[in-house]
């Protein structure tokens, strides 16, 4: 029982005596002895007194339940970008991050008592619960807005406190901008409100797309690098780009502002797309080493990002190791000794010349003494010794079975080279017939025979195949002026080989790997009348050099080890690095000691599966990576190999910074939330998540 309107006790004690005293003084009266009723006062006066009391506890509302009011303080989530791009000072004091905590603090801390209790998160490439805005770990390289989105799920009220929304501030340069791959989230009272910051006016932003520069190059050698600029809001203005050698300028160029041609991403079709222009810079070899190339972009204005204005990369320069080549021949030609003259000329290749066209043993063993010639391994090992071996017109049927075994490991085992030479009356490709010896041709051969004729020559042109592969420069025949005719005009490619050259419909140049190597087989007849002595062997040496370079993949020191270097497909800044050792037979190797060095650092490489081994390094933005890989067993080494390549440039965070609004208000309707921009952000918004009255 509740006595609501209970006056107090004093009061009640009062009431409680007056109504005793009153009753007391009615039943004095002589009338009870009139009715005879004398013998019956205390009961009536006691019956009496407690009709009074019952009126009275009536009075005080026994019955009524009292109604309270409560307030319960509701938990808002606020979760803050901490991605490097949120470093951009839009009005050039505050970053954004401050002026989201800036605005943060004005909207919700200063409603007071009233306010909701605030659960302060940051997220970049991980979503983590920093207590206060003041813990906020800065300048993540990546946004993943998904682990945001995974945290609101996951949150749990704090002391009985309902969580009622969650207030997300970023500027929208998230990895995924999908709004689709986003999920509503379930509950419908649960309050989202997305927050913009960055600056509306579009400021001028140029980046350096790509620098696109060889990796390693030989000493006193030149070449052209590439770079791809894109600019934003560049308002008329000029752009300067600077090419930087180990941090002095060794040439500079301007940009009109005309030269940028539109060049919007997928879907973009706004005013303000980036605009792409393509410079190119020459650059020497002078002296041996490694060498910092950098790039920068700059204009007259203040940018929004100088973050993305530099590229950077590097490129060795290094003393060319010579090309270990053996130059065998059955037969006596002028092909043959063209070829030779033009091989000799060639200061990267260091040639073994064999020739078995003397039948007579005594004048062979002569020969050998007086020309410098050499035989024709008889084994393997042999064989292995060379990078590339040229084979001219021979009969295989006359070499052994070691040798052939010899020829083939060579290409698919040890990962050499193999350049064949056409040739007549069994002396050519067409007449092998040992399965072994058939496969390492990338031709086939027609059956039918078919007559040399002057229909089919014809000028000799190099394919796109031979130009993008980087096999044949564009100057290669520009000295080829005669007609030339093709040797097999019945030969086509196999299907996974390729045609580097052709002469009319008939392929001249023909190319695949097989293997760990590679083979090349040229169908051209009369070679030597591409030898030009007046212009230093013409495009006869023009050919056989860059075929021989191409065909010389590895040397018998990095025979043993192969080393793989790849982007990460989910980090752009992650890059793995695969080794595969094998011993001197070939095979896989397990437990072998396998060291990294790349950059200064050295790193030990983890073995995944019998003969691989992995290791992966973070941060790295350059896009020429250099590095070596030495592998070891048991005291025996088993390699080295030094590889360099070109990766594709990595897109960081800082690649465009720009307020992303489109993105952040489709997602905003995903959610069934609101988008506000940072500067439109008032307590009317804070006073949604206000804590709500409860009885």
């Amino acid at each position: 029982m509740i006595l609501v309107d209970y006056p107090g006790h004093f009061i009640a004690a009062l009431l409680l005596t007056g109504s005793a005293a009153l009753v007391l003084l009615v039943f004095r009266s002589s009338e009870l002895q009139k009715a005879g009723l004398q013998p019956y006062k205390r009961w009536l006066i006691l019956l009496q007194y407690v009709s009074i009391v019952i009126l009275l506890l009536i009075l005080w509302n026994p019955s009524r339940a009292k109604v309270s009011t409560t307030r319960s303080q509701d938990s808002v989530l606020a979760f803050f970008d901490t991605s490097e791009s949120m470093s951009v000072a839009d009005d050039g004091r505050l970053s954004r991050l401050d002026k989201a905590i800036a605005v943060f603090g004005e909207t919700f801390r200063l409603l007071g008592a009233d306010s909701s209790a605030q659960r302060v998160f940051g997220f970049d490439g991980q979503t983590y619960h920093s207590g206060s805005t003041d813990f906020l770990r800065r300048w993540g390289s990546q946004t993943d807005m998904h682990a945001a989105f995974s945290a609101l799920a996951k949150s749990e009220p704090v002391e009985e406190n309902r969580v009622a929304g969650a207030v997300i501030f970023t500027d929208g340069q998230a990895q995924d901008k999908n709004p689709l791959a986003y999920l509503p989230l379930g509950n419908k009272d649960f309050r989202v409100v997305l927050v913009g910051v960055g600056s509306k006016d579009r400021r001028p932003d140029v980046a350096i797309e790509s620098f696109d520069a060889p990796s390693r190059m030989a000493i006193d050698t030149a070449c052209n690098v590439k770079v791809a600029v894109t600019a934003r809001n560049l308002k008329n203005q000029a752009v300067t780009l600077e090419l930087l050698k180990d941090n002095y300028v060794i040439s500079s160029t301007q940009i009109p502002p005309d030269a940028f041609r539109q060049a919007p991403r997928p879907g973009d079709d706004s005013p303000a797309a980036a605009k792409a222009a393509t410079v190119e810079f020459t650059i020497g070899a002078d002296t041996l080493g490694s060498h910092m190339l950098c790039v920068r972009a700059r204009t007259t204005e203040q940018e929004l990002n100088p973050a993305n204005n530099t590229r950077s990369t590097v490129v060795e320069v290094v003393q060319e190791t010579a090309i270990k080549v053996l130059f065998y021949s059955q037969v006596a030609s002028f092909d043959i000794g063209k070829i030779r003259q033009a091989l000799a000329r060639d200061d990267k290749i260091q040639l073994d010349f064999g020739m078995d066209a003397i039948k007579s043993p005594l004048l062979a063993e002569q020969a050998l003494q007086t020309c410098g010639h050499v035989k024709l391994p008889t084994d393997r090992r042999g064989f292995h010794k060379y990078d590339v071996i040229i084979l001219g017109p021979c009969d295989l049927n006359s070499l052994t079975d070691a040798q052939v075994e010899g020829l083939y490991s060579l290409v698919v085992d040890r990962g050499g080279g193999l350049v064949l030479m056409p040739g007549k009356s069994g002396y050519g490709p067409d007449a092998w017939a040992d399965k072994k010896a058939r496969a390492l041709l990338p031709a086939i051969f027609d059956s039918v025979e078919r007559e040399i004729s002057a229909n089919n020559s014809g000028k000799i042109e190099l394919t796109l195949d031979a130009l993008d592969g980087g096999v044949f420069g564009p100057e290669t025949l520009k000295d080829c002026f005669d007609p030339a005719l093709p040797y097999y005009p019945a030969v086509v490619c196999k299907p996974a080989s390729t045609t580097l050259a052709v002469i009319k419909d008939a392929p001249a140049i023909m190319f695949h790997r097989i293997g760990r190597g590679r083979v090349c087989m040229l169908n051209i007849s009369k070679l030597y009348l591409l030898y030009r002595e007046d212009l230093e062997g013409g495009p006869l040496c023009e050919i056989i050099s860059q075929l021989t370079a191409h065909c010389a993949r590895m040397s018998s020191r990095e025979a043993g080890i192969e080393l793989f270097v790849e982007r990460d497909t989910e980090q752009a800044n992650k890059v793995r690095f695969v080794a595969y050792v094998c011993d001197d037979s070939f095979a896989p190797v397990a437990g072998a000691n396998v060291l990294l060095s790349t950059a200064d650092v050295v790193l030990s490489m983890d073995e995944v599966e019998r003969g691989y081994y992995v290791v992966e390094m973070e941060d790295v933005r350059d896009q020429a990576i250099i590095a070596t890989a030495q592998a070891e067993i048991n005291g025996v080494f088993l390699g080295e190999r030094t590889t360099a390549v070109s990766l594709p440039p990595a897109r960081g965070e800082m690649a465009d910074v720009e307020l992303d609004e489109n993105f952040l208000q489709a997602l905003a309707k995903r959610l069934d939330g609101k988008y506000v921009h940072v500067d439109e952000l008032d307590e009317n918004i804070a006073r949604t998540f206000q804590s709500q009255t409860q009885a």
